[in-house]
């Protein structure tokens, strides 16, 4: 649970938000006492497929995943996010959330009244302009991820799925230590613990990334989003 002092250093510190330069300091005024801070456990909701698009969400600490889960129980995770502000879609669709949103780490998080963004949206140039560069990288996102999953061996999926975490663009990164398991990584890859270990392994004898019981961190971001380029 988050105190009270929590949250004001969280929102006194909202400058570092990467599309804090496209407000004015009279809409960052008026924008702030509408911004909510929440605490999500690891392996909480932070949304359920389903729910209403209601906020647009920002993740202050944590990582997530956005996944689906079949009436049998099989499990898809279609992408994943250590920074960053998600949730747009379906406030611009009008839409419900169309998969779930889960926290792999605990987390906390921003939510901004779905009826605040799309005022900002459509009132302010700048944040619009940001919103649909957003959209589009998501989209990129999403494309190669696909690619990942059906293109590349075990070692650079792995490899190339943690460089999409720390996208700059969504969220400059401020930690490149991603404090979640093997087996959350194994998740998030949509692949066995003991392949991801074993991949894991070999980026770390790589340069690439250290492993630890605490987590992995990030040692060369720019080599794992180019691992396997050809």
């Amino acid at each position: 649970m988050l105190c009270t002092k929590d949250i004001e250093r969280i929102k006194a510190d909202w400058r570092a938000c990467v599309w804090s330069h496209t407000l004015t300091d009279v809409q960052a005024t008026q924008l702030l006492p509408t911004i909510q801070i929440a605490s999500v456990p690891a392996g909480g909701y932070i949304w359920r497929r389903g729910d209403t698009s209601d906020h647009w969400v920002g993740m202050v600490s944590g990582s997530m995943k956005l996944c689906s889960t079949s009436p049998a129980g099989k499990s898809v995770t279609y992408t994943g996010m250590a920074y960053g502000w998600i949730g747009e879609d379906g406030i611009v669709s009008g839409g419900a959330r169309n998969c779930d949103a889960v926290a792999l780490i605990d987390a906390v998080i921003a939510k901004m009244p779905a009826a605040v963004f799309l005022k900002l949206l459509e009132e302010n140039p700048a944040f619009n302009r940001f919103v649909m560069r957003q959209m589009s990288e998501r989209t990129q996102q999403f494309m190669e991820l696909t690619a990942f999953e059906k293109m590349l061996d075990p070692v650079a999926k792995v490899a190339r799925s943690l460089g999409a975490l720390f996208n700059p663009w969504f969220f400059p990164p401020h930690s490149l230590e991603l404090k979640v398991t093997q087996a959350e990584v194994a998740d998030f890859c949509n692949m066995s613990r003991s392949r991801v270990s074993i991949a894991l392994k070999q980026l770390e004898r790589e340069g690439l990334v250290k492993v630890a019981y605490s987590g992995t961190t990030v040692v060369d971001l720019d080599g794992l989003r180019r691992y396997a380029e050809v």
